[in-house]
């Protein structure tokens, strides 16, 4: 740069200066410091409001020569300042980041420290005022006091940028230390380096103002600038400055032409992209780590440092300046801030084409709605272009007129970064949405894409929901399929409703999923009857994490259950006619898309209504599930009292026998005596037909009793409701009722022998006790059957069964409301029937506490019949013995009273220990349920011990551990039974 020069100087300080405009530097010095401008009482005062100029009194000359050395002082200092304001102008500081701001008064005091001596203008200004210098110690001490100061008082209010500017101009700053050097080189007439002079205090009675007018000394006046400040921008007459200091701009129409190559992701010719460095490998790192990362954890000063993510390697991370400056022009730093900011949407440019063009090279698995996202993204990007095209056009015809556009013609950069502001935010969104599309697909990333609707700028928001209404198009158009056909057309598995990837069939030699195949009339892939339970609970999962932002979980869980009924209604229940009818009528009427959501919802509610009532009434209707139900309580339950007699009375010989003497056609046969001889005859062949007895497993030495089960099947699609789980159930319960009901029948028959033949042997010596201890055993036997079959059949099966059936005259709900319902109802059936308690290993106690007793009173009934034959054979006896006194010849026997007592003794002690198991049994029983978490079963307990008797009753046997019992329950009822005896 050209300085000014020195003869001009001495010209004006040694002639006052008539003219009434000042320098602009002499002018902001004063402005800065208002101590320095001229006195008001000078010889040539001039009055800058009025351009008036008056002559002062008259003076002392003592006085006068006071005021002329304070006047020469203040021209010498406002000339040093002026000339430090050059040389702040002429100056070139570096543009990176100076110091960091919390460290600054510790490095200001490590600057001063260093320093040994002062600068040369410095030390010859103090020697001639007669200070002496100070060293670098005293000067950080001085330092430290009125940084002390600065931070306690309320001088400044941000003292810290302050100290970073003067930092950064200061001679001690190491940064400064080339500039300077490269200044005395060029410039001999500047090669003193200046520190800034702390400005002087003079005499003045004036206040210290910024409004004090300014006025011009008589013996100093720089020249003025020939620059036209009026009318003018800052920026403009900065510029007319550099221009003035040979420092002309960078030419405007080719940063213009870098600009637009930028916001298009190309590298321009002076201003290109900076890339992301690659991370510094680890120098200790093995050769197997340099093959496979290569990139180890960076190393600090003080050893390992945690790693950061600061991106991948050859990602844009701002703008580089390669022009010359010192050839090509100066770019300043707001022209350099606004390429900053306009080359941001060419790097979003970059990250929304790579994501495009990355996307249809199939890098990806792809998918539907990111197919629409990229047709979206490339519709916008269009648009986008055909404004850069536009903007093109502008900047060649501000190119071609080669003159000075007129005020609001032409583009600028700052008219461009106007003009693109919509557009720039655009391109901010889609780079949003295409790193969550990075992320995630299908639903997810609609759902995400739905959370920018909250956006508080009303652009966002209406761009997000163009956005979605493009990406969310294959999801509706899947979801109208799945909620009106019932068909999933999911390749990609971007809906939330997905086929279960464990039901896959094997066809043709090729593996697919099970709905491509389907499930029709219930037939797998091995031909066999495959449940329709399976076909409703598995077919399909519920992805949570697939739902849309737009739709709740359970509005999401009726849309799953629509589908679904559909799809079961047309490959389980076979009426695909009525899904196709629907499936016209719901494809005549409005698409669903993005933009009505309260459309959706209705239509969603209209489907789910439809389709679960429709369903229901084909179960209801059409395979009629409620005569299936009733058929399953009248036989399995033996709710049929004639058919479970006739079925009794048929099978009792049959079953009596060893299980391996028995076939299954024997049995069949007599199942279809009980029912042409019942009412049973009266029902639907259709579920007469689904009877059948069949042989469960047995072991060595078990009866006909103990295997016998009566099935009842069912196939698809009643076993979506009766399904395996539920027959397993229900055979608990036929098997449990069974073995009561024979109980009751061998109690029935030998009460006809105990009650009225055994009378007759009544004279018998020594037997009337004992057949009188054999009525009243029997009846508590007697009383305990009827209060369990009446609590069974009365309070369970009948409650249970009135509750379903009002469930069903509502047909509310859906397939899956239908399957809850029955599941509670057998549920609870089998909970109160077989007495299961919900103690953790706890719960067949009571069960198997009445299976004990029912075994006791079939043993105490075969002891009743041995009592019997023994009362027969005596009286039998007897009566030869008076054949002689009668006169009548009989064959001698052998028969001998000893042999005869023996066998009264053996029989009695087994109908005593039958009869006393059997009440020790009936006390625990009482005590178990008395103590049951159940009410019905508590009230069971009380109606079997009405009178307290067993309360009262003190136990027969002392241990009942000797008799056998495979679950140890009989242990425990002994246990309980002698507590019993001892607390009374």
């Amino acid at each position: 740069m050209s300085s000014r020069p020195s003869s001009s100087l001495s010209t004006h300080r040694n002639r006052p200066s008539t003219s009434t405009a000042r320098p602009p530097l002499e002018q902001l010095v004063y402005s800065l410091v208002p101590s320095l401008a001229p006195p008001r009482s000078s010889r040539l005062n001039h009055d800058v409001r009025s351009g008036r100029s008056s002559v002062a009194s008259s003076r002392p000359e003592s006085r006068a020569e006071i005021d002329g050395e304070a006047e020469k002082e203040r021209k010498e200092r406002v000339k040093e300042l002026m000339e430090w304001c050059e040389e702040i102008m002429e100056s070139e500081l570096p543009s990176s980041a100076p110091l960091s701001t919390p460290t600054l008064p510790d490095t200001a005091k490590r600057m001063l420290l260093q320093s040994s001596r002062t600068d040369s203008r410095s030390a010859s200004r103090q020697s001639n005022r007669g200070e002496t210098s100070s060293s670098g110690s005293e000067r950080a001490m001085k330092f430290s006091g009125i940084w002390n100061k600065l931070e306690r008082g309320r001088l400044l209010s941000s003292p810290l940028p302050h100290l970073q500017f003067l930092l950064a101009l200061s001679e001690y700053n190491p940064d400064n230390a080339s500039l300077k050097s490269a200044n005395t080189n060029s410039n001999p007439i500047h090669s003193s380096s200046r520190a800034m002079p702390p400005p002087a205090t003079f005499p003045s009675n004036q206040p210290s103002s910024s409004r004090q007018p300014l006025t011009a000394t008589g013996s100093i006046n720089l020249p003025a600038l020939e620059i036209d400040v009026k009318g003018k921008s800052k920026a403009d007459v900065l510029k007319a400055w550099r221009s003035s200091k040979s420092e002309k701009p960078f030419p405007p129409h080719l940063l213009l032409r870098d600009t637009l190559y930028l916001m298009q992701g190309i590298d321009g010719r002076y201003v290109r992209f900076a890339l992301r460095s690659p991370r510094e490998q680890n120098p200790y790192l093995t050769e197997k780590g340099r093959a496979g990362d290569g990139t180890g954890f960076p190393l600090g000063k003080d050893g390992a440092v945690g790693q950061v993510d600061e991106g991948e390697e050859g990602d844009i991370v701002g703008i580089e300046i390669i022009a010359d400056q010192a050839k090509d022009g100066y770019i300043s730093k707001p022209t350099q801030t606004i390429l900053t900011q306009l080359s941001e949407m060419g790097m979003l440019y970059r990250q929304v084409t790579d994501f495009i063009n990355s996307r249809q090279a199939g890098e990806s698995k792809g998918g539907m709605t990111e197919q629409s996202l990229c047709h979206f993204l490339h519709h916008e990007l269009s648009e986008y272009h055909r404004l850069l095209a536009v903007l093109e056009s502008q900047m060649n015809q501000t190119t071609e007129q080669n003159e000075q556009p007129a005020e609001g013609a032409g583009l600028t950069l700052m008219r461009l970064g106007l003009w693109t502001e919509e557009m720039r935010l655009k391109l901010k969104q889609m780079s949003l949405v295409v790193d969550e599309a990075k992320k995630v697909h299908g639903g997810a990333l609609v759902s995400k894409i739905h959370k920018h609707t909250s956006h508080g700028d009303p652009l966002i928001r209406k761009f997000t929901d163009q956005i979605l209404e493009e990406v969310s198009k294959p999801f509706f158009a899947t979801l109208q399929r799945w909620i009106f056909a019932g068909d999933l057309n999911d390749p990609f598995k971007e809906f939330f409703v997905q086929l279960n990837p464990e039901t896959v069939s094997v066809r043709d030699g090729r593996i697919s999923p099970a709905g491509d195949v389907g499930f029709e009339v219930g037939i797998d892939h091995a031909g066999g009857t495959d449940e329709a339970h399976k076909v409703w609970e598995k077919k399909y999962v519920f992805v949570k994490g697939m739902v849309p932002g737009f739709v709740s979980e359970e509005f999401g869980k009726k849309i799953f259950s629509t589908g679904r009924s559909l799809n079961f209604i047309r490959y389980s229940c076979g009426d695909s006619d009525w899904i196709e009818t629907q499936a016209k009528l719901a494809n005549a009427g409005r698409a669903l898309k993005y933009s009505d959501l309260a459309g959706l919802e209705r239509s969603i509610d209209d489907a789910y209504s439809i389709a679960s009532q429709r369903l229901l009434e084909i179960f209801f209707d059409k395979f009629v599930l409620l005569d299936h139900l009733r058929a399953l309580k009248s036989y399995l339950m033996l709710g049929a009292g004639d058919f479970t007699e006739l079925l009794m009375e048929a099978l009792a010989p049959r079953l009596s026998k060893p299980a391996i003497s028995l076939y299954r056609h024997h049995l069949t046969s007599d199942l279809e005596s009980a029912i042409r001889g019942s009412n049973a005859q009266f029902d639907d062949p259709d579920i007469l037909r689904r009877l059948d007895a069949r042989i469960l497993e047995y072991s060595h030495g078990e009866t006909g009793w103990d295997c016998f089960a009566l099935e009842y099947k069912v196939e698809a699609p009643l076993n979506a409701v009766l399904d395996h789980k539920a027959m397993l159930d229900y055979d608990r319960l036929f098997n449990h009722l069974w073995r009561l009901k024979r109980v009751e029948s061998a109690l029935t028959q030998g009460w006809i022998r105990v009650t009225s033949t055994s009378k007759a042997y009544e004279g018998i010596p020594g037997l009337s006790n004992d057949w009188h201890h054999c009525r009243i055993v029997q009846a508590e036997m007697v009383h305990f059957l009827r209060n369990l079959q009446a609590f069974y059949q009365l309070e369970v099966i009948e409650c249970s069964w009135q509750a379903l059936m009002e469930f069903t005259e509502k047909r509310e709900g859906d397939l899956d409301a239908l399957i809850s319902a029955h599941r509670e109802y057998l549920d609870r059936v089998v909970r109160k029937v077989l007495l299961l308690s919900s103690k953790r290993d706890k719960e067949e106690v009571l069960l198997e506490t009445v299976r004990e007793a029912l075994d006791f009173i079939l043993q105490f009934r075969d002891a009743t019949d041995d009592l019997y034959g023994w009362s027969l054979a005596e009286a039998t006896r007897l009566d030869r013995e008076r054949d002689a006194e009668r006169g009548l010849y009989t064959i001698p026997t052998n028969d001998s009273p000893t042999i005869s007592s023996q066998q009264l003794q053996s029989i009695r002690q087994r109908v005593k220990n039958c009869s006393n198991s059997f009440q020790d049994r009936l006390i625990s029983i009482c005590h178990l349920a008395g103590s049951h978490t159940d009410l019905d079963v508590r009230f069971l307990a009380i109606r079997i011990a009405w009178n307290g008797h067993y309360s009262l009753r003190k136990s027969k046997s002392n241990n009942l551990t000797l008799i056998p019992s495979t679950t140890g329950t009989s242990v425990i009822g002994s246990e309980r039974a002698s507590s019993t005896r001892s607390n009374r």
